[in-house]
């Protein structure tokens, strides 16, 4: 069963794996007008988002910031596998950062996470960073934390919590998988009976990567319920806690989230999966809008220092150590990258928005 796309052969799907780690929408595949646009959205959001962020800005969301960009960018690099199918997924990590810190300073997060993929790894095209930004920053974070909001509202306690966050987290990834379905449609390679086929194909394998979502989420939030519940929904579940509270030793906390991150690059990432992601497989495979036509990857449009996320220079002695290395390098430059925005945005003279967005970046009416 050999496939023509893009007028090259092609093998069975079940042979395909992943020449590039492709997680996030390459350049070439949107054309221009959708590029602008959610280049205008991703700004509009981003602003948005800073301006109901500031005012409310602690020591507890700038370091958890920090510590949950670092997090999600090293759980992203573990591809896990969707047996028996040849596809693989990957954290999102918006819900996530949105139970944690609050729908804007998550989509921060998000935001500072795609970033040094782009500009580091080559991970998501450059012209494409609005697009990733509006599908995983505002669809994800701030549009998973919508749905988990009334959810926790209705259901007390940290059940709430856990079950609101498990939910939000499935539904935020089939949300980001079809918001790309309708940039690709609104672009010229999408339009008609192409996008259903794509919006099908693309909703049927996330909603099974959004059980992986949903089951990581959930696994992490659980945990700290047990052991830090201080850090879970603004703090609100530790009596007398208040959610902006500066006691706590947030350096330590900090610490221990660098140090898990780092962990998860060093042991666990080079143990992803090499099945295609959702996207490229979907795009490869199944609908052929991806650059590049075959299973190799298109070229890299900027030059970026790791490649495919592996060091050149370990690559040659060790692929396992070049991809650990490589990890640990951008965990900690992502740590950077967000706790220098966090502080930024604190010192920034933005005015508070009218809206009703309560401490620490979170709906009011959320607790």
């Amino acid at each position: 069963m050999y496939r023509e796309i893009q007028g090259r052969s092609r093998p069975p799907f079940e042979s395909i794996k992943r020449s590039r780690r492709v997680m996030h929408i390459p350049d070439g595949v949107l054309d221009l007008k959708v590029l602008a646009a959610t280049g205008m959205v991703a700004l509009g959001g981003l602003a948005y988002g800073v301006r109901a962020l500031r005012p409310a800005l602690r020591d507890r969301t700038t370091v958890l910031m920090g510590s949950m960009a670092a997090f999600v960018f090293a759980a992203q690099m573990v591809n896990f596998p969707l047996y028996p199918f040849p596809v693989s997924g990957h954290l999102l990590g918006g819900v996530l950062a949105a139970v944690l810190l609050g729908p804007w300073a998550g989509a921060l997060v998000i935001g500072a996470v795609l970033v040094v993929q782009c500009f580091l790894f080559g991970d998501g095209g450059l012209t494409a960073l609005g697009a990733n930004f509006v599908n995983m920053g505002l669809v994800g974070s701030a549009g998973g934390y919508a749905i988990y909001a009334p959810i926790r509202r209705n259901i007390a306690g940290p059940r709430g919590v856990l079950i609101g966050s498990m939910v939000a987290a499935w539904f935020s990834v089939i949300l980001s998988s079809g918001a790309f379905a309708v940039e690709l449609a609104a672009s010229s390679r999408g339009g008609g009976a192409e996008f259903f086929r794509v919006l099908g194909w693309m909703a049927l394998v996330h909603s099974a990567i959004g059980l992986g979502e949903a089951l990581i989420t959930g696994t992490v939030v659980r945990s700290l319920l047990l052991v830090r519940p201080d850090l879970v929904d603004g703090g609100t579940l530790e009596p007398g806690a208040p959610a902006t509270s500066i006691g706590r030793p947030w350096a330590g906390v900090a610490a221990a989230g660098l140090g898990i991150s780092t962990a998860v690059a060093i042991f666990l990432a080079p143990l992803a999966s090499e099945h295609p992601d959702g996207l490229e497989f979907v795009g490869r495979v199944k609908a052929s809008f991806l650059p590049g036509g075959g299973a190799e990857a298109a070229p890299l449009p900027i030059k970026v220092p790791i490649p495919d996320y592996s060091i050149p220079t370990l690559n040659r002695l060790n692929p396992g150590l070049a991809t650990a290395a490589a990890g640990v390098v951008g965990t900690l430059v992502v740590f950077g990258v967000a706790l220098g925005l966090a502080r930024g945005v604190a010192r920034g003279g933005l005015p508070a928005p009218d809206a009703a967005w309560g401490r620490e970046g979170r709906a009011s009416n959320a607790a």
